[in-house]
Parts: C-alpha cells; structure tokens; sequence
C-alpha cells in the first residue's frame, strides 16, 4: 500500500505527457489543414507513360517544411512513419505506395531537387543516408521536403545518379 500513491502519481504524470503529446500532434494538424492533400492514386503510368526506375523498397520517414528539417508536415497523414515503395516516372514523377498510410505521386514537375542527407524529423542516419525529394505543393507552391531511407544503398546511389545525369 506504502508504493501505491506513488505508483498512481507516476502513472498519472505519464498519461498527461501522453495527452499533451497527442494534443501537439492534432494543434500541428490543425495549423497545417490549409495545406492541401497531396495527389493520391495517379499511377506514373498514366501520368509519366511509365516507370523508369523501381520499385525500390524504403521507409517513408517524413515530409517537412523545406529548409526546416524539423518541421513536420502531419496533415493528411505525411507524417507517418511507414514502409514504402518508391517508383520515378519517365517523365520525373515520384510515386510513394505506403503501407498503412496514404500513397501519393508527386508530379515531375513540381520536383525542385532530389538531394542525399544525414537526417530530418523522424530519422537521422548520418552521412548521406536519406534520399530527399523537394518539391513544390499547393496553390501557394509551398517547399517540401520528402525524406525516404532505401533499402538498398546501390538503389539510393542509383536514383541520385539518374537525377543529377537528367
């Protein structure tokens, strides 16, 4: 009986950071909800004519504000942590087929640049780990940063070449 208030007080203190965690999570959903959903369900093959490059198995780590690594983009389920397969289009376009979250394309010509980096906001590898794609969203054409961790190095070194090659 002597450990139980004090097991009660931990336990309470516990599920408040919980609540104010979640409380953050939805306040930085409802402050991005202007941000419009990305483009779901386009197939680079109707888009693009086809696939160039993949699918290359990765994990989906995050999209964040550009140039703030650690800003997360959590509206319409883009801050998701998730499994991924990653496909580039003949004509520059990205698909992200994600498992247990939305999958989205992002248009060829919306691309800004795709880049190498050592981290951002849900992951940090280190070097040049993460394949990071920016690129523009929305009528305000605001910067994005996607960041995927492939699976294979020779795939992340692969589509890096082909971009800065094209």
């Amino acid at each position: 009986m002597d450990q139980l208030v004090p097991a009660l007080i931990l336990l309470g203190v516990f599920l408040g950071i919980l609540a104010l965690m979640y409380l953050g999570w939805r306040g930085r959903g409802a402050r991005q909800a202007d941000l419009p959903a990305p483009d779901l369900d386009e197939p680079l093959e109707t888009l693009d004519g086809g696939v160039e490059a993949g699918p290359f198995e990765a994990v989906y780590v995050s999209t964040v504000l550009a140039d703030k690594p650690f800003e997360r983009v959590v509206a319409h389920g883009l801050g998701t942590r998730s499994r991924a397969l990653l496909s580039r289009g003949t004509g520059g376009s990205w698909r992200i087929e994600r498992e247990g979250a939305p999958s989205f394309t992002i248009h060829g010509d919306r691309v800004l640049d795709i880049a190498a980096a050592p981290g951002m906001a849900g992951k940090v590898v280190g070097g040049d780990g993460l394949l990071v794609i920016r690129w523009q969203h929305g009528p305000d054409s605001t910067a994005l940063d996607t960041g995927l961790r492939l699976t294979s190095r020779a795939d992340h070194d692969l589509l890096l070449r082909k971009e800065h090659t094209s």
